[in-house]
């Protein structure tokens, strides 16, 4: 039986990392791409000590996806390597909570261009390979934060918020093809982005993160592996992930008032 071909941006480190592990350990054949090379080559060396057998294919490549250039050449490069991928997980992306009149304009553009534009081009290459094939999974990266707006995440929410609509306009699109479509829109998980997240994050925000708990990159993982699996839309790891999205769907206006009161509240433990 061959070995299945598991594309994973972002996958040098957090939650791209130990998806990149697990199905290493599963005996598929694993692309890695992501921009430091240092990390990259750490990453391919840990998945290499879990392969199963002696054809697995992993390999790195050190990319920036908001490169239009950059990112032809290396979807080249794979291509020219193994098959259309079986599953294609988007985990690349960027952070930064600041206030929405603080923000530059710099800033405000590259957590769009890396979250969505980059997103949305790496799907974009390796598609016709896959709709070639007749089959295949492809798995964005959000974030509760793209399905619950956060206090200081003007940028952040809007570009998860914009992954989660491509996604299910997607996913619509590829059913005739049988390809499935999932977001990962987990809360806050204890990986390398989000550690170096806190020693800038704004305090309202930290406070209101701290309701929803942390969960370990671990059970992330599980819950995206067998939501891939199940093809599930959106996956929500965590039962707090779930009651607050479910809160904010079933009873807007409630979650409403107590976003806007935890907010207050963290602004008078603040000053």
């Amino acid at each position: 039986m061959l070995s299945q071909t598991v594309v994973i941006t972002g996958g040098s480190s957090g939650i791209g990392l130990d998806l990149a592990k697990n199905y290493a350990a599963k005996g598929a054949n694993i692309i890695l791409m992501a921009r430091n090379q240092q990390r990259l080559d750490e990453a391919v060396a840990d998945c290499k000590s879990l392969s199963t057998h002696g054809e697995q294919v992993i390999l790195g490549y050190s990319v920036d996806i908001a490169d239009s250039s950059q990112l032809a050449t290396v979807v080249g490069q794979i291509q020219a390597k193994v098959s259309a991928p079986d599953i294609l997980i988007l985990s690349a992306g960027i952070v930064q909570s600041v206030e929405f009149v603080d923000q530059s304009d710099d800033d405000f553009a590259e957590i769009i261009n890396i979250n969505v534009i980059g997103s949305r081009a790496v799907a974009k290459a390796f598609l016709p390979a896959m709709v070639s094939q007749g089959k295949g999974k492809i798995c964005f990266v959000g974030s509760l934060g793209g399905l619950i707006a956060t206090y200081g995440y003007t940028a952040y929410s809007a570009s998860k918020f914009a992954v989660v609509g491509m996604a299910g306009a997607l996913r619509q699109e590829l059913y005739q093809h049988g390809i499935g479509v999932s977001v990962l829109c987990p809360p806050e998980v204890d990986t390398p982005m989000v550690t170096k997240e806190s020693e800038h994050i704004l305090p309202q925000t930290r406070f209101v993160k701290d309701m929803g708990g942390l969960l370990n990159v671990e059970a992330v993982t599980q819950a995206t592996i067998k939501g891939i699996d199940r093809n599930t839309f959106i996956i929500i790891p965590g039962v707090m992930g779930k009651i607050s999205y479910l809160q904010t769907r079933l009873m807007p206006r409630f979650s409403d008032w107590i976003m806007q009161r935890l907010v207050g509240l963290s602004t008078r433990f603040v000053k």
